[in-house]
């Protein structure tokens, strides 16, 4: 079985409003995507794509790799 979040559905952890690379603490509102999904939007129209996060989260992630390798 999978679990789904909000922010999974509206891609909150890659936008500009969003504070951190997580997705967390929406700039419209903490509760903004739960007003989307409330609301049955299939997207957020405030979303914008933000490449810094992105590669905050692939750092991350590699980090974490190279600690589990012994590298």
């Amino acid at each position: 079985m999978s679990v789904t979040c909000i922010q999974d559905i509206y891609h909150c952890d890659t936008c500009k409003s969003a504070l951190d690379e997580h997705g967390r603490n929406c700039r419209h509102g903490m509760l903004f995507p739960l007003l989307l999904l409330m609301g049955n939007f299939k997207k957020c129209m405030n979303y914008e794509f933000d490449a810094e996060k992105v590669e905050l989260q692939l750092l991350r992630k590699e980090n974490e790799r190279t600690e589990h390798t012994g590298e």
